[in-house]
């Protein structure tokens, strides 16, 4: 793997493990955020749990070179970016823009850039 897909991973892990537990953990932060954008505590439990299963994949395969750990990692990375591919989606339906969709779009992109750079190596 290339030095650059595995620092990917590993800001990606922090970042989704982070987030993901927030989410399942419900703090008070996450529930003005659950609520900004029309989701109730379930809904946002659950997505918090597929962060955090993303982030746990990412690193499952950190240093596979083939077989069903790097099929893991990318499988995350690409789950990844489609979850927030549909955060995107969302925050620009509620009507917060671009900026309210930048977070999302951002780790989205840096998901879709470890999974290619990964299979570039």
């Amino acid at each position: 793997m290339s030095a650059v897909a595995a620092i990917l991973s590993l800001a990606l892990f922090l970042a989704f493990l982070t987030s993901g537990l927030q989410k399942v953990f419900f703090s008070t932060a996450m529930s003005a955020a659950a609520e900004h954008v029309g989701f109730t505590k379930a809904a946002f439990q659950r997505i918090g749990v597929l962060e955090a299963l993303g982030a746990v994949g990412l690193v499952c395969g950190l240093s596979a070179t083939g077989g069903f750990w790097f099929l893991v990692n990318d499988l995350a990375a690409w789950c990844l970016a489609a979850l927030m591919g549909g955060a995107v989606v969302v925050h620009i339906r509620r009507g917060h823009g671009i900026k309210g969709a930048a977070p999302a779009l951002v780790l989205g992109l840096v998901a879709l850039l470890e999974a290619i750079f990964r299979l570039m190596a």
